[in-house]
């Protein structure tokens, strides 16, 4: 007699809910983004037509918006770091972007942290194990990263970004790297006078690129603020040394 019974696979309850968690959490995303991205285009059109001067704090916004991941596949091994990525850009928005854009940012950066835990809680944490040295070494760095609105400040936070390329796991090498350049690119930004650069920018700015091991942007980045201020010849062959060691 055949045996016709086939095996069937069942998904536990606790394996349903977070399934289900993700999929609300990734609608709720998609939704607030689309939300969003059509508010602020609606706008800064109807504003006077055309908009052509950006404050401060909407040049920090579109700074951080051109970062989103967008078009996140939560079923690869990346979506978790991704959707972390997008949160805390969210919330750097909701701290540093434009005063009537902070109730949305809130909310698409707590939208993010939903998948997050979802996606954390489908991840082996055994795989985690938190007091690695590199781990440690990361959280006590990230102590000393601040709130910003000066470029001095956007260029201390990616200097710590950097360190912690240097010194942090190799797994949040990228991750980090990415938000050490977001730092420049923000102190750029906001500067509103290219020429106001003082040399512990300069140094702080160079040091970040040699720790990223990006020595070709350092030595452009060198190259421009030499004709902007013209520093000494002394300390750009100091920088120079920096750079090429």
């Amino acid at each position: 007699m055949k045996n016709t019974n086939k095996s069937v696979k069942y998904y536990s309850r606790r394996q349903r809910i977070l399934a289900w968690l993700v999929l609300v959490g990734i609608f709720v995303c998609g939704m607030m983004a689309g939300a969003f991205i059509w508010q602020t285009k609606t706008t800064h059109t109807a504003k006077s037509g055309v908009q052509t001067d950006l404050s401060a704090c909407q040049m920090r916004e579109n700074a951080l918006l051109a970062q989103i991941y967008k078009n996140i596949d939560d079923a690869k091994a990346g979506a978790y770091d991704a959707h972390e990525y997008n949160m805390n850009i969210y919330a750097n928005l909701y701290r540093n972007g434009c005063p009537e854009n902070r109730e949305e940012f809130a909310k698409l950066a707590t939208a993010e942290q939903g998948v997050v835990k979802a996606l954390g809680d489908l991840r082996n944490a055994n795989l985690v194990d938190l007091n690695k040295p590199c781990h440690v070494i990361e959280t006590t760095l990230l102590q000393y990263v601040n709130n910003c609105d000066e470029p001095d400040c956007h260029l201390n936070n990616a200097e710590i970004y950097s360190k912690i390329v240097e010194d942090g796991c190799p797994e949040n090498k990228n991750k980090y790297g990415q938000m050490a350049l977001n730092e420049l690119q923000i102190a750029e930004g906001v500067r509103v006078d290219e020429t106001d650069v003082n040399k512990n920018e300069i140094r702080s700015t160079i040091n970040t690129y040699k720790k990223l091991q990006m020595q070709n942007e350092a030595k452009k980045y060198l190259n421009k603020v030499e004709k902007l201020v013209n520093p000494g010849i002394d300390f750009i062959m100091e920088l120079q040394r920096v750079i090429e060691e």
